[in-house]
């Protein structure tokens, strides 16, 4: 090959080179990050879950949080329902903004930011994006995809702002509007009773026949439904065990049906699982009740679920350690926590300390119908929390 046809060649590889577009730069995602000056930065929206990554996850799921005058809405967790998404594949990341920087031009600023974030997540290369918040950060999910045809989901909970004028300055059409306007092809909307902050007359009914003019897949929980209540909802616990697993369903559905998406009862066990039971306690198995237990600790062998005020709860008998019954205690809240501990039965009471002393306790009650009562009482013995829990069938 001749001097001139290699210099020539070379030349061809560095146009092409130099044509190629350089990778997206791998943004800075680390928890509890100091604001600083800034009035918006990213993090990732479960700080104790790791990544799935861009070519690996179903999407991901933009989050922004609510507003609250000058109230540090930066710290709350993304809904915990978006755990159970997560567990399902989906990357989460939230967008926070500087409480001390709202004004009155926050709406515009940061359907702008997430916009820039939509861009810079699909050049990392996640497939679907899917945007989602509460209460203002609703607002902007929903007035983002107004502009955009890239967006796969909204999920929007208690989506609204009010004006200076208080709730009576609240205008419904405004949210039936983003929802007509709206270009991502699934819409999850909900409206939870007894919304102290946007509590005007029901908005469902009138999303709901926006919705369906849209002719594509939609999830609506509106005002009628009962396992919710309050602005915050749905962003703990009762939501996520209520309607986690319909939500994921939802944005897996493939395809999915145009028109109301159904939500069938009965999930909550399937819900606690995906919460609790993943990565390295998936293989959690309840001591069996026909294994020879000391007669004290017979009534509670198998394991139970449900709810301490918003925090989603999984306990039970699962080992024995030098002769000794393991009790499992795991919570979820805004990360989810727990471990093994010894368990000691007592007055048909079984009790645990988590962790050493001084350390908060829990006591398993029997109670009626099948139940078992929980308590758990803090460190120092000032707070004490209670608690209903059912049984958690084995996985299907």
């Amino acid at each position: 090959m001749t001097a001139r046809r290699v210099a020539a060649l070379a030349g061809i590889v560095t146009v092409c080179l130099a044509g190629a577009a350089a990778p997206a730069p791998e943004p800075d995602l680390r928890c509890h990050q100091e604001p600083g000056n800034r009035f918006f930065w990213t993090e990732w929206g479960f700080c104790d879950l790791g990544p799935h990554g861009p070519h690996a996850a179903q999407g991901i799921v933009i989050w922004n949080h609510g507003l609250s005058g000058t109230s540090a809405e930066l710290k709350a967790p993304p809904a915990l329902a978006l755990r159970i998404l997560h567990a399902r594949g989906w990357d989460v990341v939230k967008i926070i903004r500087n409480n001390l920087g709202e004004t009155e031009s926050s709406l515009a600023r940061a359907a702008a930011r997430t916009d820039e974030e939509i861009r810079l997540q699909r050049s990392r290369g996640y497939r679907r994006v899917v945007l989602a918040g509460q209460s203002f950060g609703g607002y902007v999910s929903l007035e983002t995809a107004a502009d955009r045809r890239d967006v796969f989901a909204v999920v929007a909970m208690a989506p609204g702002v009010t004006s200076r004028g208080g709730v009576d300055r609240l205008d419904p059409s405004v949210t039936e509007r983003l929802l007509a306007e709206s270009k991502a092809a699934r819409i999850a909307v909900v409206f939870p009773p007894a919304d102290e902050v946007l509590n005007t007359s029901a908005r469902g009914p009138g999303a709901g026949k926006v919705l369906v003019r849209r002719g594509q897949p939609y999830l609506l929980v509106d005002e009628t439904a009962s396992a919710i209540s309050g602005h915050g909802g749905a962003t703990g616990g009762r939501f996520a065990l209520r309607y986690g697993i319909c939500l994921a369903e939802f944005l897996a559905a493939d395809p999915a049906p145009p028109g109301h998406f159904p939500c069938p009862v009965g999930r909550e066990a399937d819900a606690a699982r995906d919460l609790l039971l993943r990565g390295r306690w998936a293989g959690v198995e309840p001591l069996p009740a026909a294994m020879a237990l000391p007669e004290a600790h017979a009534s509670f062998t198998g394991l139970w679920f449900g709810l301490i005020g918003e925090t989603v709860v999984v306990t039970g008998l699962v080992e024995l350690e030098a002769g000794m019954p393991q009790v499992i205690d795991r919570a979820v809240a805004t990360r989810a926590s727990g471990g093994r501990y010894v368990a000691r039965a007592d007055g048909g009471r079984l009790h645990a300390t988590l962790g050493r002393d001084p350390a908060p306790t829990i006591t398993l009650t029997p109670g009626a119908g099948g139940a078992m009562e929980l308590a758990w009482v803090s460190a120092d013995g000032r707070r004490t929390l209670r608690g209903a829990l059912a049984p958690l069938a084995p996985a299907p």
